[in-house]
């Protein structure tokens, strides 16, 4: 990307926390689905909400039965963002898990097309949109006085900014 390294976590700031419809978000490439920027940037708070190592958790099986899953949340977000399902461990981003209850493989937005997804748990989700080469995830919380509706329309603005750069 042509920003310097470093950048883009500031980046992600400006569009997504600054003007308060997110409380987290991050950028992730699409080949792999690692976060690579985090916001916000302050004492690196952004990582602490987007991403968690490697972990163990009981998963529900469809006959109502736990499994223990070591779940990696970058392939998790790499699947969902491939195919707009969840892996079946289901969607964790920051050790939190996440269901997913919208998918759109063509919305488009300005002169732009990308993959809109949508995820929540009680009073809080993650607005997801996918460009050509980017997954840009902004995290909202009802609580910090946050709607799915503001989140959404900031990552979607971010979305067109990247895909304007040719991301």
């Amino acid at each position: 990307m042509a920003e310097e390294e470093g950048s883009w976590d500031t980046t992600c700031e400006e569009w997504l926390i600054s003007e308060g419809y997110c409380y987290a978000a991050g950028l992730a490439q699409l080949e792999d689905g690692a976060f690579y920027a985090a916001a916000p940037v302050a004492d690196e708070a952004g990582w602490g909400f987007i991403h968690k190592e490697d972990h163990e958790e009981s998963i529900l099986q469809d006959d109502m039965s736990e499994k223990k899953m070591t779940v990696n949340e970058a392939a998790c977000l790499k699947k969902v963002a491939d195919t707009g399902k969840a892996p079946p461990e289901g969607l964790w981003l920051g050790g939190v898990k996440y269901t997913v209850t919208q998918y759109d493989a063509k919305f488009e937005s300005g002169d732009h097309t990308f993959v809109k997804i949508f995820a929540n748990r009680p009073k809080k989700g993650v607005s997801i949109m996918v460009t050509s080469t980017q997954v840009i995830c902004g995290f909202y919380d009802e609580e910090k006085g946050q709607t799915a509706g503001n989140c959404t329309k900031a990552t979607i603005a971010f979305a067109e900014y990247l895909a304007g750069l040719g991301h």
